[in-house]
């Protein structure tokens, strides 16, 4: 029988009667107890720092996403044990409309009308065309690129930015450090899903504000150790930056104290732009573990040195 650990924001319950629909001999357990620190695979999100580093049999660690920084992070993890970051299409289309959601806000002037409402004034103003308007989309990979060819069907003018050269229909594809400058050249809207890696951390900084267009607008929807917090309040307060959409934090939850929660041009979310959905999510996850058990190689394994 294969031992599951689970350990996760979503419901273990959900897990089980999915997984059962793919996977026979099985069960899933608490990661965190005595069964789990027996487990063959820890099916989690975020667990506690040195929980994995306790089970002796542990053959395989599946994310319960696409973000694997909390693995890195975690010095006690074994890196000879194959890791599985979650793609799934669902969380795509979620993280897709999200940013679309944010995008449309800002540039259709919804937090003027919101305003305008809270005072029973109407006052319209000029509308803002979606032509020749510069959005940027960093790290265009399953879930970027899928964006960014949304953003291109909506009308707007995209281009992504990846570590290696792409294709993607309608989109102007830069690559690597050298590709950084020309792709932020004249950016309206620049949009992360990037993943954390040593090369992305503090990369949303102050030197990458100051090279976009004059009142742009900021969506980060990767990780947030990537946005210098300091550097994006400054440059909303000297005028850059008109204002930014937020979905991930370098501490969360976000403090009560923190000044993002009162800043007029900042919108938070709580780390919920795509959340894992057994319902989809379960056949490639029954597929990883079917894999590390036979001793094959999974799908979407990532590369302990490279971080993705």
């Amino acid at each position: 029988m294969t031992v599951i650990g689970f350990y996760g924001s979503t419901k273990l319950e959900g897990w089980r009667k999915k997984l059962s629909q793919y996977l026979d001999d099985f069960t899933v357990v608490d990661l965190v107890s005595n069964e789990g620190e027996q487990a063959d695979i820890a099916l989690v999100w975020a667990p506690p720092a040195g929980q994995l580093a306790k089970m002796p049999n542990l053959r395989g660690i599946i994310m319960q996403g696409q973000g694997v920084d909390y693995m890195m992070a975690d010095k006690t993890v074994p890196r000879d044990v194959p890791l599985v970051r979650l793609v799934d299409p669902d969380m795509s289309n979620a993280l897709s409309h999200w940013a679309i959601l944010a995008v449309l806000d800002f540039w259709r002037d919804a937090p003027h009308y919101r305003t305008c409402q809270a005072a029973s004034n109407w006052h319209p103003i000029l509308q803002r065309p979606t032509s020749k308007i510069k959005v940027g989309v960093m790290g265009v990979g399953a879930i970027g690129g899928l964006i960014a060819a949304r953003f291109t069907a909506l009308g707007f003018d995209v281009r992504g930015w990846a570590r290696k050269p792409r294709h993607i229909d309608g989109v102007e594809v830069f690559a690597g450090r050298g590709g950084l400058a020309p792709f932020l050249e004249g950016l309206e809207i620049l949009i992360s899903v990037l993943p954390l890696t040593p090369e992305t951390r503090g990369i949303m900084n102050t030197n990458m504000f100051n090279q976009l267009n004059k009142g742009a607008y900021i969506i980060n929807g990767g990780r947030g150790q990537q946005l210098v917090e300091k550097d994006l309040l400054n440059a909303i307060k000297r005028g850059q930056i008109a204002g930014a959409a937020l979905d991930v934090f370098s501490t969360e939850p976000l403090p009560a104290s923190h000044p993002f929660w009162s800043h007029p041009s900042i919108t938070i979310w709580p780390h919920v732009a795509a959340q894992t959905n057994p319902d989809t999510a379960a056949r490639q996850v029954a597929a990883a573990i079917t894999a590390i058990m036979a001793g094959q190689e999974p799908d979407n394994r990532v590369d302990w040195r490279r971080g993705y």
